[in-house]
C-alpha cells in the first residue's frame, strides 16, 4: 500500500521520503490489523492503476478503473476514501515536519539570512541607509492585525486535529539523532496506537457544527501557539537588533493585534446572537486571564529574590501597601511566607487580583491597564536592582503578551449585510429613510429616537448594536471597535450606520459635529462594480462635514474592507485581483486628498481564488495594501491550521508578514512608484483584465444551463450538507449563484478538479494580447521578471492550473444527463485550461508548471495518484445519489451514500491542501 518508491522527492529531501515511508508502512499494518489483507489489495490495485493511467493515458485503463470502482461495495468504498484520507493527512504531517526541520537548521546557521525573514529585513534595511532608530519608529507605528473568520473550511474535526498534531509532535521526536532502540520503539507504539484510534474514528461530523464549536476551534489556535507567538516575535526583533551590534533599551509596543470574527459576524448566519457573541467574549476572557493566572503562578514559584540581597524601588513598595490595604485578608495569609521575599508577594497579590476578574468579586482589576501597571512597576525595580535577567526574561514576554491581549484575548469585529440595515432604518425612519439628506438630518438631531421595528431582522439588527455597546461597557472598550457593512454601494448606507450608533450612544453628536465615537463604522467593497465605485464612495463621505468630523474623532483613520471572494466569483481571478490593486491605488489617492489615513482590512480566502496564496507576496506586490504599517487580512479555515498549528511555522508566517509590510513601506513603494515602466504594464493589465473579465462571464453569467452543469458537475449538493462551519451555503433560501457563498462555489470548484474560479479566462486574454501585438511577449516577460504584482499574478496562476485537472473533471462533467450542455460547458473550459497553461509558460520561460517551486511541483505531483481514486469514488456515489432522488424510499442506502460523500470531501480536501 502507498508504495514510497513512487513517490517523486528530490535527493535532498531524504528525511521526509523516510518519513512518508515510516508513516505509510504503519498506516498499511492498521488496514490490515482491522479491515484484512482483501482490503490492503484492493488499495493497492486502485492505487497502481491510478498511476499507470497518468503515466499513460490509456483510455482501457480508465474503463478498468471505472469497473473497480463500480464493484466496491459501500463498505469497501468507505473504508478505501478512509485509508486516502488518512493518508493525505499523514503526508501533509510528513511535509510540515520536513518545513519544521528546514526552519530549524535556517535558525541554527549564523552566517544564513533567510528570506523574508527579520535577520535579513534589519540588514537589507541598514543596507538601504536605515537606521535602527528609524526601523524601530516605523514597526511602533504599524498596526498589523491577522482576524480568525467565522466560516472555516477547515474540513477535518477537532478530534482528528488532536490526533494528527499528537502524531507529528511524536514524529518530530522521532527525527531526534540521540534516541535510544527503546525509546524508538515506544515512540513508534505511541504513532501506531493513535493510528489505530483515528482508523477507528469518525471523520465525519455527525451533528451540524454550531458558533461555540467554532469559537471553542478558534481558541484552540490561540492556546496552541498564538498567545506564545507575540512574544516570540517581539523577542526576536530584540534580538536581531542585540545581533547587529545595536543596544536597543526601549520595549517595542505589540504591534500585532489579533482579532476574530467567530462568533461576532452574523452575514448570513442567523446562528450567531447576541447570547452567543457575549458567551464568546466570557469564554475569550476566561482563557486569556487564566493563562496570565498560570505565568503568575510560575513567578510566584521562581522570583524568590531576597531584600537581605537586593534592594526594590519605592514605586514598588508604594504598591504592595497599596495591595496589604485594598487586600487585608489576602495579605494576612501571606504572612505565613518568607518576608524579606516580597516579589512573591508582589504576584500573589497579583494572582488574587486576576481570579478576582474571572469570578467577578471586589478586588479585581477594573481593566487591563491595572495589570499592565503591576507587572510594569515590577519590571522597572528589577532593572533598577541589578535584575537585568530576571526583567528581560519572561516577564518582558507577559508584559507583550498583556498589553496585546489584555482581559479579552482578540477584538471581535461585528458584520452584517447592507439590506437588513435598509429594513432597519426604514421601519424606524419610514420609507425615505435611506435618502441622504434625510439621513444626515437625523443624525445631526439633537435627540435620539429609540423607535420599535416589527421584523426579525430589524430587530435582529438594534439588538446588535445594543450588544456592540453592553461587550465595551462589561468586558473592555477595546473589545469590540469595527462594524462591517458588506455589500456598502452607497453612502447612505454608511451614514445609516452612524444614525444607529448615534441611537445607541456609541456616537456622541453636538453642534452638527461627531464629538466622540467608539464605532468605527467599515464598508465592504465586494463585487467588481463595488471595486470600481469605492473611492468615489468615499469622496463622497469625506465631503460630507459631519461624516468627515465622524473620522477626525476616529483619529483621522478610515478602515476600508475589501473582498477577494466575491470579486473573484464575480468577475473571474485576474479581473478580481487587478480591481483589487486599481481599487487600493484610488482609495490611496482620495485619503492623501483629505488628509485621512486609510487601513485596508484584505477579505482574502484560504485558496488562491479566494484571494489566498502567499499574503507576504501579495503585499510586496500591491504599494498600497498597507499605507503607514496599518493593515488587516482574514485568516481563514485550512489557512489557520496552516499558519497556526505549530510554534516555528507560525513564526516563520508572522516574520513573512512583517517584513513584506515594512519592506513595502520603506523600500519597494519607492522603487515601483518611480518605474517609469509602470503606467504602461497598469494599462495593459487593465486591458488584459477586462478581456479575461468578458470571457468569464460569458461563460458563467451568460452561458444557458450554466449553473444547471455546475449543480450536476460538482459535488456541491453535498457540500451544502456538510458539517464544516455553522453558516449556511447560501445567504437565503432562495439559492441563485448570486446568494451563493464564495466558499461553496471554490470549493466545489476544487473537489471536481476543475478549479475554474482560479484561471479561467486569463489563457483567453494573453493569447488575445499575444496575437494581436507581436512584441507583446517579450513585454509580459518584462513585467513577469520586474513587477511583483505581476510575478505574483502568475505564480498563483501556476499553482492553481498545476492543482486543475481536466482528465479528471471530465469525470464529473459525465454525471451531466444532458449530453449537448456537458459538451457545450466541459469542452471550452478544456481547451481554455490548456491556453492559460501554454501561455503561462510562455511568459515565465519554463518547460513545466511550478519550475520556479520544486517542493510544491513534486508535492502536487506525489499527490495526484492518490487523490484520483477519491475522485473515482465521488464521482460513483454522486452519480447513485442522482439516480436515488428520482425513486422513493431507500433512506438506509441514501444515508450511507452520503456519508460516503462526505467522506470523499474531506480526503480530497486532504490531498489537494486545499477546500474554500
Amino acid at each position: 500500500m502507498f508504495k514510497e518508491e513512487l513517490i517523486p522527492l528530490a535527493p535532498s529531501q531524504n528525511q521526509l521520503r523516510q518519513d512518508i515511508r515510516f508513516l505509510s508502512k504503519l498506516l498499511a499494518e492498521i488496514v490490515r490489523e482491522q479491515e484484512g489483507e482483501d482490503l490492503l489489495l484492493k488499495i493497492e490495485e486502485i492505487r497502481t492503476l491510478a498511476q499507470a493511467i497518468r503515466d499513460k493515458q490509456n483510455p482501457l485503463l480508465v474503463e478498468s478503473q471505472k469497473k473497480l470502482i463500480r464493484s466496491l461495495s459501500p463498505d469497501e468504498a468507505y473504508n478505501i476514501t478512509r485509508a486516502f484520507t488518512i493518508y493525505f493527512q499523514l503526508v501533509n504531517i510528513a511535509e510540515e515536519v520536513q518545513r519544521i526541520r528546514r526552519l530549524r537548521d535556517y535558525e541554527r546557521s549564523p552566517e544564513v539570512f533567510q528570506e523574508m525573514s527579520l535577520k535579513k529585513l534589519f540588514k537589507d534595511l541598514m543596507d538601504e541607509d536605515y537606521t535602527p532608530k528609524e526601523i524601530l519608529a516605523f514597526l511602533s507605528q504599524c498596526d498589523i492585525g491577522p482576524v480568525l473568520t467565522a466560516h472555516p473550511t477547515e474540513a477535518k474535526r477537532r478530534t482528528v486535529l488532536d490526533h494528527l498534531f499528537f502524531i507529528s509532535g511524536q514524529l518530530m521526536q522521532l527525527n531526534r539523532p540521540d534516541l535510544t532502540l527503546s525509546e524508538q520503539d515506544s515512540l513508534t507504539k505511541r504513532i501506531k496506537e493513535t493510528l489505530e484510534i483515528l482508523w477507528q474514528t469518525s471523520e465525519v461530523r455527525n451533528r451540524k457544527v454550531e458558533v461555540l464549536d467554532e469559537v471553542d476551534q478558534t481558541l484552540f489556535y490561540f492556546e496552541r501557539t498564538i498567545i506564545s507567538l507575540l512574544a516570540n516575535i517581539h523577542e526576536k526583533i530584540h534580538r536581531e537588533f542585540a545581533n547587529l551590534g545595536v543596544d536597543e533599551q526601549d520595549d517595542i509596543d505589540p504591534f500585532i493585534h489579533f482579532g476574530s470574527w467567530v462568533g461576532a459576524d452574523r452575514d448570513g448566519n442567523p446562528n450567531v446572537t447576541p447570547a452567543i457573541t457575549l458567551t464568546t467574549a466570557q469564554k475569550q476572557r476566561k482563557l486569556i486571564v487564566k493563562f496570565y493566572m498560570a505565568s503568575i503562578e510560575s513567578f510566584i514559584r521562581k522570583f524568590s529574590q531576597s531584600t537581605d540581597y537586593v534592594q526594590v524601588s519605592k514605586k514598588f513598595l508604594d504598591s504592595l501597601e497599596q495591595d496589604k490595604k485594598a487586600l487585608p485578608e489576602q495579605a494576612r495569609e501571606l504572612e505565613r511566607y518568607e518576608g524579606t521575599e516580597i516579589y512573591r508577594k508582589k504576584f500573589s497579590f497579583i494572582h488574587h487580583k486576576l481570579e478576582c476578574v474571572l469570578t467577578d468579586k471586589k478586588g479585581r482589576y477594573k481593566t487591563a491597564d491595572g495589570f499592565i501597571a503591576d507587572l510594569l512597576i515590577i519590571q522597572e525595580s528589577l532593572k533598577k536592582n541589578q535584575g537585568y535577567s530576571a526583567c528581560d526574561g519572561d516577564l518582558r514576554r507577559l508584559i507583550v503578551q498583556a498589553k496585546a491581549f489584555r482581559f479579552f484575548l482578540a477584538r471581535l469585529d461585528f458584520r452584517d449585510h447592507a439590506k437588513k440595515v435598509h429594513m432597519a432604518i426604514e421601519e424606524l425612519l419610514g420609507p425615505h429613510g435611506m435618502e441622504l439628506p434625510f439621513l444626515l438630518n437625523k443624525i445631526a438631531a439633537t435627540s435620539s429616537r429609540k423607535g420599535a421595528v416589527s421584523s426579525p431582522e430589524a430587530k435582529d439588527i438594534l439588538a446588535q448594536f445594543k450588544t456592540f455597546r453592553q461587550l465595551k461597557e462589561q468586558f473592555d472598550q477595546d473589545i469590540v471597535d469595527d462594524y462591517i457593512l458588506s455589500m456598502t454601494q452607497t453612502p447612505a448606507d454608511m451614514l445609516a450606520i452612524m444614525y444607529l450608533a448615534k441611537n445607541e450612544g456609541l456616537i456622541h453628536v453636538a453642534h452638527k459635529r461627531v464629538k466622540k465615537a467608539a464605532i468605527g463604522i467599515v464598508p465592504l467593497f465586494e463585487t467588481i462594480q463595488a471595486l470600481q465605485n469605492c473611492h468615489e464612495i468615499m469622496s463622497e463621505l469625506f465631503e460630507i462635514p459631519l461624516y468627515r468630523s465622524y473620522v477626525k474623532a476616529r483619529g483621522d483613520v478610515q478602515e476600508i474592507m475589501l473582498g477577494y471572494s466575491d470579486s473573484s466569483k464575480d468577475g473571474g481571478y485576474l479581473a478580481a485581483n487587478w480591481h483589487l490593486y486599481l481599487a487600493q491605488q484610488n482609495l490611496f489617492d482620495v485619503s492623501e486628498k483629505y488628509g485621512v489615513k486609510i487601513k485596508l482590512f484584505h477579505g482574502k480566502g484560504g485558496t488562491i481564488d479566494r484571494g489566498g496564496g502567499e499574503s507576504h507576496r501579495a503585499i510586496l506586490g500591491q504599494p498600497f495594501s498597507a499605507v503607514g504599517g496599518r493593515i488587516k487580512m482574514t485568516e481563514q479555515g485550512e489557512v489557520v491550521s496552516q499558519k497556526y498549528a505549530t510554534p516555528m511555522v507560525a513564526k516563520r508566517n508572522m516574520e513573512q508578514l512583517i517584513t513584506a509590510v515594512v519592506w513595502t513601506n520603506l523600500v519597494t513603494n519607492r522603487e515601483i512608484r518611480k518605474n517609469p515602466k509602470l503606467a504602461g504594464w497598469e494599462k495593459l493589465v487593465a486591458q488584459l483584465s477586462q478581456d479575461s473579465f468578458v470571457f468569464y462571464r460569458q461563460l458563467v453569467f451568460e452561458t444557458p444551463g450554466f449553473l444547471d452543469f455546475y449543480n450536476e458537475a460538482t459535488p456541491i449538493s453535498i457540500l451544502k450538507i456538510t458539517k464544516i462551519g455553522s453558516r449556511p451555503a447560501a445567504r437565503s433560501v432562495t439559492q441563485n449563484f448570486e446568494q451563493l457563498r464564495a466558499i461553496p462555489w471554490v470549493f466545489s470548484w476544487v473537489q471536481s478538479r476543475y478549479i475554474i474560479s482560479a484561471w479561467y479566462g486569463v489563457g483567453h486574454a494573453f493569447k488575445k494580447y499575444m496575437d494581436e501585438n507581436p512584441q507583446g511577449l517579450e513585454l509580459l516577460r518584462q513585467m513577469y521578471k520586474q513587477w511583483p504584482f505581476f510575478t505574483s499574478i502568475i505564480h498563483n496562476l501556476q499553482a492553481s492550473l498545476a492543482k486543475a485537472d481536466l482528465y479528471i473533471a471530465e469525470l464529473y462533467a459525465g454525471i451531466v444527463s444532458d449530453e449537448d450542455l456537458r459538451k457545450r460547458i466541459h469542452e471550452p473550459i478544456a481547451r481554455e485550461q490548456q491556453l492559460a497553461m501554454e501561455s503561462v509558460l510562455l511568459i515565465a520561460e519554463q518547460k513545466e508548471l511550478l519550475d520556479y517551486h520544486k517542493v510544491l511541483q513534486d508535492s502536487i505531483k506525489l499527490r495526484n495518484p492518490y487523490v484520483d481514486p477519491l475522485n473515482y469514488i465521488q464521482v460513483r456515489f454522486l452519480q447513485e445519489k442522482n439516480q436515488l432522488s428520482h425513486t422513493p424510499g431507500n433512506e438506509a442506502k441514501r444515508a450511507k451514500i452520503d456519508e460516503i460523500l462526505l467522506l470523499t470531501v474531506n480526503g480530497i480536501a486532504s490531498g489537494m491542501k486545499s477546500t474554500g
